[in-house]
């Protein structure tokens, strides 16, 4: 058994590997396309595979930013480890053991001094270890010294049933306090990128941007964007695609008013009548969980560890 970067030839029996390695979260020919191999920090010498005699049997997929992320640069100290697993029948051989050097070694070489599991952008998969799905990998990565820094959720929701009526009267007394909440009209695409750029994560204006980008293509249409607008300038705003909620924010000086849980209203009332009966959100926190989420019938469907070693 050795380990070696990937080869175009290897994309044929790594997919089987990924889907048998971390079967709750398998990815297809088009997935692995779009956030490996076409993610601009992509690295052949980071996707790292354990060879037995010709066949895949574990990997590995390590980066390091080439490309800036808006809003904070390359992070040249940080590396990350977003997706690793050794197929269930080569297990207890040494495989993680020798793809985590080799990961390791990746990393010193380009200088990394934190290495963190998963929470890469653009391209993570899921926000970390699922701590009761994968138990057997958060031990491992402990063994190595990586420890649990935050333990974000994944949440979902049947909105078949959901009644916007109740949000009227909030809606009303907004509009009399001068603050508009609707979908995002064409114009004022400007003025979203603008309060995106100044107040939120650079990660969700790339979001944004990309949905929009799609929408300009005539893939969507604006009502998946609602927006808090007041006097002349977005205030607040929520987007979803398909039946992914999310992200969503309020400036920090218009927060307390009811605009948040108005513009969640919209937006799940919104994806209610374009036809989705579900919707979900990959990562969220505890607070944030019991506070907003939960109100509106999500529930808790899997934990994360969000895990970090320092070299």
């Amino acid at each position: 058994m050795t380990v070696r970067p990937y080869r175009a030839e290897d994309e044929d029996s790594l997919l089987p590997l990924w889907c048998a390695a971390v079967p709750y979260d398998p990815i297809d020919r088009k997935t692995f396309h779009r956030k490996v191999l076409l993610d601009p920090n992509f690295d052949r010498e980071g996707l790292l595979l354990a060879d037995a005699k010709g066949d895949c049997v574990g990997f590995i997929l390590s980066l390091v930013r080439k490309v800036p992320m808006e809003k904070v640069g390359l992070e040249e100290d940080k590396g990350w480890i977003t997706a690793f697993g050794v197929h269930p029948d080569w297990r207890r051989q040494g495989i993680g053991h020798r793809l985590m050097e080799a990961s390791l070694d990746f990393f010193e070489k380009r200088q990394r001094k934190q290495i963190l599991v998963s929470p890469y952008t653009p391209n993570y998969f899921v926000p970390g270890i699922d701590e009761d799905r994968y138990r057997d990998a958060v031990r491992f990565l402990e063994g190595w010294g990586f420890k649990t820094i935050s333990r974000p959720i994944s949440m979902d929701a049947n909105i078949v049933l959901f009644d916007y009526t109740p949000y009227r009267d909030r809606e009303k007394r907004l509009s009399e306090e001068g603050v508009q909440v609707r979908s995002l009209k064409p114009n004022e695409i400007p003025l979203l990128l603008s309060f995106l750029r100044e107040h939120m994560p650079g990660d969700w204006l790339r979001h944004c941007r990309d949905l929009l980008t799609d929408v300009t293509k005539g893939i969507g249409d604006y009502d998946q964007f609602i927006v808090a607008l007041y006097k002349g300038r977005v205030v607040g705003w929520c987007q979803f695609e398909g039946e992914h909620f999310g992200p969503y924010g309020v400036v920090e000086d218009m927060r307390g008013k009811g605009i948040g849980t108005l513009l969640m209203a919209k937006c799940l009332a919104k994806m209610r009548q374009k036809g989705h009966h579900n919707a979900w959100v990959l990562w969220t926190s505890e607070e944030t969980a019991e506070k907003v989420y939960s109100r509106f019938g999500f529930r808790k469907i899997r934990q994360f560890a969000v895990m970090r070693k320092d070299l």
